[in-house]
């Protein structure tokens, strides 16, 4: 989703690719998924609250109806052994959609070594102990108001 949103605001010139990279850190750290959260700012930067609704409906009405269909046909099947197995391979396409996201952005979001520091202590933190993520990020946004006094 990350490239995608990055082709369609930058190269509109909605949105500059510092803009952008603001944009995808502050929708990570709100609840809610990015897509969403990115159209809620930039319709709102636009066009004010009403482009910010309207981006917003825009953007959850189609999955909403897929959703909700979804759902109906899962119910129907959820303890035949096909659907768990599609169920498991999606977890795993999930993780991969995630970690794919990181190494596409981590070239530009880590700009000098402070921040490549930093990324490594939170990668290791968050994988080898029981670190809540949240707390993490608090304390990136942090280090990096204290990094650039």
């Amino acid at each position: 989703m990350i490239p995608l949103l990055q082709r369609e605001l930058v190269t509109a010139g909605w949105l500059d690719l510092q803009e952008f990279l603001d944009v995808v850190a502050i929708s990570e750290m709100t609840p809610g998924p990015i897509a969403v959260n990115t159209a809620t700012f930039v319709g709102y930067r636009l066009f004010g609250l009403i482009g910010a609704a309207v981006a917003t409906l825009a953007v959850i009405s189609p999955s909403l109806i897929l959703a909700y269909c979804l759902v109906r046909f899962l119910r129907r099947y959820q303890d035949h052994r096909l659907t768990k197995r599609i169920l498991a391979g999606i977890k795993v396409a999930v993780v991969v959609l995630i970690a794919s996201a990181g190494l596409y952005l981590a070239p530009s979001a880590i700009t000098d070594i402070k921040t490549l520091i930093l990324a490594v202590v939170t990668f290791f933190l968050i994988s080898k102990t029981n670190t809540s993520p949240i707390l993490m990020i608090f304390l990136g946004g942090l280090a990096g108001i204290l990094l650039q006094l």
